[in-house]
């Protein structure tokens, strides 16, 4: 099993899953962590160590919201064989992780599905609309 973790800037993690859970119409199994503007970072490492360490060497997905943003950086620390860090993480990548994400499958194939949804999940309607005139 994939266990998961969101780690954001403010509250956009925990408005993430609310957002999820009620699509998805299920509790979701995630840990959120919000990111502490007035510390240092050594609150948000803590955090993650102790969230990987409960979960008994299952594999670890962590997502941040921005690449190069606090939350992403003290993220990268725990990058390893049962850890990975997926950035830029919006509604459709955690949509897929969570409802077609193969909480059983293949570790970096889980990963590399849900990067490609968060991908795909980036539109500009007037491309598939057409411009207005």
């Amino acid at each position: 099993m994939i266990k998961s973790v969101i780690i954001t800037h403010g509250s956009l993690g925990r408005e993430l899953v609310q957002v999820a859970e009620k699509i998805l119409e299920q509790k979701l199994d995630v840990e959120i962590i919000a990111f502490d503007w007035q510390g240092d970072g050594s609150g948000m490492i803590r955090q993650l160590e102790a969230f990987i360490a409960r979960q008994g060497g299952h594999k670890v997905v962590i997502f941040t919201d921005m690449f190069g943003g606090s939350p992403s950086n003290v993220s990268t620390r725990f990058i390893g064989p049962n850890v990975e860090v997926i950035s830029g993480i919006n509604l459709p990548g955690l949509l897929k992780f969570f409802c077609c994400g193969e909480p059983d499958g293949a570790f970096r194939q889980v990963v590399k599905k849900v990067e490609q949804e968060a991908k795909n999940g980036i539109n500009i309607i007037s491309e598939y609309l057409g411009e207005k005139k």
